[in-house]
């Protein structure tokens, strides 16, 4: 079986799961966690549970909740979700659409397992992302096309603009922008907006939306927004009308900032 995910900044490590380093051998355990290419294989010790199943989830699932949500990405759970039993291997390479990929299995029978290549490949053009540290600095774009962009950081987070160029460069002028930013972002060429949100699962689509603005801006630093919950993300929603970007540092906010920020 072969794995591929796009070889994007930001990588998944998040308080919620153990991670554990990979063995010489490429074993792991039954929760494990990785950033690195290469073959990895799980042999099981058997258990008390019946019948044995493995999945391909493209994204990330936790408790019943998935990232990229079914609002923020172009196929459905048909097209992301591959269910497998039996002795034969999957005769295909799944390809994640972001840096996030994850098996999913349930193997009770001694000495059963599987065997997964994962090798990292190159994306031009990066859209949904989980971010890996709990600090740093990040662009994200639409590259004109119409889709919602999401970066997921499964930390608390104060979340800084540093420039925003949203719902006003269009490769052919269709309304005259304004310098600064606004919240009413709604207009007939459609409607382009970042929106800042925190919640303690993965859907986005039931989060507690913290922030929403368009307009262009640069050298905004000292703006910031304190996101107490387990789980921060910055979205951006376009039309296709208008070329994006925004680019925002994040950082461990103080635990002064956590009591105005709380979840």
């Amino acid at each position: 079986m072969n794995v591929a995910t796009p070889n994007v900044e930001n990588h998944l490590k998040s308080d919620l799961l153990r991670r554990k380093s990979r063995s010489a051998d490429g074993q792991i355990g039954c929760i494990h966690m990785a950033t690195l290419p290469g073959d990895y294989w799980y042999s099981s010790q058997g258990g008390d549970d019946s019948g044995g199943l493995l999945a391909i989830v493209d994204g990330w699932e936790l408790q019943g909740e998935m990232f990229p949500s079914q609002d923020d990405h172009p196929q459905g759970m048909d097209e992301r979700y591959h269910a497998y039993c039996g002795p034969d291997k999957p005769n295909r390479i799944f390809i994640a659409s972001q840096n996030v990929a994850l098996i999913q299995f349930r193997i009770p029978s001694l000495g059963e397992g599987f065997k997964v290549n994962v090798r990292l490949i190159d994306n031009p053009q990066p859209c949904n992302a989980v971010a890996m540290l709990e600090n740093g600095i990040y662009t994200m774009k639409n590259f004109g096309e119409r889709r919602n962009c999401t970066i997921s950081i499964i930390y608390p987070e104060r979340i800084q603009l540093v420039s925003v160029d949203v719902g006003v460069t269009a490769e052919k002028p269709i309304i005259e922008g304004e310098i600064g930013l606004t919240d009413k972002c709604a207009h007939p060429a459609g409607s382009d907006l970042v929106e800042i949100m925190n919640g303690n699962g993965l859907d986005t689509s039931i989060m507690t939306k913290r922030a929403a603005f368009c307009g262009m801006e640069s050298g905004a630093e000292n703006k910031g927004v304190v996101l107490g919950c387990q789980h921060s993300v910055v979205r951006l929603v376009s039309s296709g009308k208008f070329y994006n970007s925004i680019t925002f540092l994040y950082t461990p906010p103080t635990d002064e900032e956590l009591v105005g920020g709380g979840c």
